[in-house]
């Protein structure tokens, strides 16, 4: 399957955020902080090294959560970040090496470290809608509206 023709290509440039998480703090919930913090409607990760001591992953196919406590390495952080939500697959290990992966959910604390870099798409906002094909809310992009200031009330 090759990507369809009427689908556009969708550019940007990048704007590179590096941000040490501490220990305890929600690596969710900070994720969406720096989208926030950097007034962006769109942002993606590139890297994330570090260690988590309590983790909700949501596997594949799966409807509810499942908590692993104890001592983990971030071994692979990926996905999108928007204002209304975030796609994030996380994969952790063990000390045995032990690897488990899914959706990352929140309320999963850093242990030591989380070294985080994310691209922020300037020229870019991603949402998430209802899918016909996949029966998922899915990423829709697009490009930002020049005019981002307030709303203009109505006379």
């Amino acid at each position: 399957m090759t990507i369809q023709d009427d689908q556009p290509l969708h550019t940007s440039p990048g704007l590179f955020i590096a941000q040490r998480l501490r220990p305890g703090e929600d690596l969710l919930d900070a994720l969406r902080a720096l989208l926030r913090q950097a007034d962006a409607h769109a942002m993606a990760l590139v890297s994330c090294a570090g260690s988590l001591t309590r983790v909700w992953i949501r596997h594949a196919n799966c409807s509810e959560g499942t908590l692993y406590d104890g001592h983990f390495e971030i071994t692979s952080l990926v996905g999108t970040v928007d204002r209304g939500g975030q796609h994030i697959h996380i994969t952790i290990t063990d000390g045995n090496g032990s690897a488990k992966g899914g959706h990352l959910l929140s309320e999963s604390a850093v242990y030591t470290t989380a070294e985080i870099v994310a691209v922020v798409l300037p020229a870019l906002q991603f949402r998430r809608e209802p899918c016909a094909l996949s029966g998922y809310d899915e990423l829709v992009i697009e490009p930002v509206e020049e005019d981002r200031g307030p709303a203009a009330s109505p006379d």
